[in-house]
């Protein structure tokens, strides 16, 4: 079971992942989930607006097990991916996020 201040997401390839209460903002995207070398991984892009929050943007690979910290939001490390079955599917990524501690964060997740 996670901790209080964790969050178990999975979100859709493609799918976006709106964390902060009431907020458009940070928004994050998830896509290219996938197994290489025997390896789970999945890139995750987006965060603030440079216009809002200079530095808040991220554009990484997320590989399961290693920790990675969004500016201005929180850690995600990825756990487990189920790939696309098909061309026309979509795949998708489970994650623990944890939120910075002045984070607030959304009751939908």
């Amino acid at each position: 079971m996670p901790a209080h201040n964790e969050h178990i997401v999975t979100v859709g390839e493609t799918g976006q992942f709106f964390p902060r209460k009431g907020k458009r903002s940070p928004v994050y995207l998830i896509s290219r989930v996938h197994i290489d070398g025997g390896i789970m991984k999945a890139s995750l892009q987006g965060g603030y607006s440079a216009r809002d929050i200079p530095g808040g943007s991220v554009s990484t690979t997320l590989i399961v097990g290693e920790p990675f910290h969004a500016p201005y939001t929180g850690t995600f490390t990825l756990l487990d991916v189920s790939p696309a079955q098909s061309l026309e599917g979509h795949g998708s990524a489970t994650f623990r996020f944890e939120p910075d501690p002045d984070f607030e964060v959304s009751d939908t997740i």
